[in-house]
């Protein structure tokens, strides 16, 4: 027995039904819709790709309110940072978490680690060269 290959058309249909799909979702439920096409007869892939196409509004309504921890990985590398941010001018803001004391940037959100010696910043005392 040989494996089936997706129809090219199919495949078209169903990307066209992850497009409507949340930007941090569509590329995974693509790749997994296309890899459903294989090893089915053609009618199937069409029978398929028609119901993939009929039921993506519902699946965007149940993935936005599922609200993923995806979304907000995505977010971020899918916005512009801001031009200070990408010239190098961050606002840094000081954040305590769970013990640890660390610089967050207001803009971007790029993090910066305070080395533990450093005196002038953990207040500590003792001499810096």
């Amino acid at each position: 027995m040989t494996a089936r290959r997706a129809n090219p058309w199919c495949c078209r249909a169903v990307e066209a039904a992850a497009r409507l799909l949340p930007a941090a979702d569509r590329q995974r439920y693509a790749l997994e819709f296309i890899a459903e096409l294989y090893d089915m007869p053609l009618s199937q892939q069409i029978r398929h790709s028609a119901q993939l196409l009929a039921h993506a509004w519902a699946l965007r309504t149940a993935l936005t309110q599922a609200g993923h921890p995806q979304k907000e990985q995505t977010m971020t590398l899918t916005t512009r940072r801001p031009l200070a941010c990408r010239l190098g001018r961050h606002h840094w803001h000081w954040i305590n978490n769970e013990g640890t004391r660390f610089q967050c940037c207001l803009g971007c959100g790029q993090e910066k680690t305070v080395p533990l010696w450093d005196a002038k910043y953990t207040g500590s005392m003792g001499g810096g060269g």
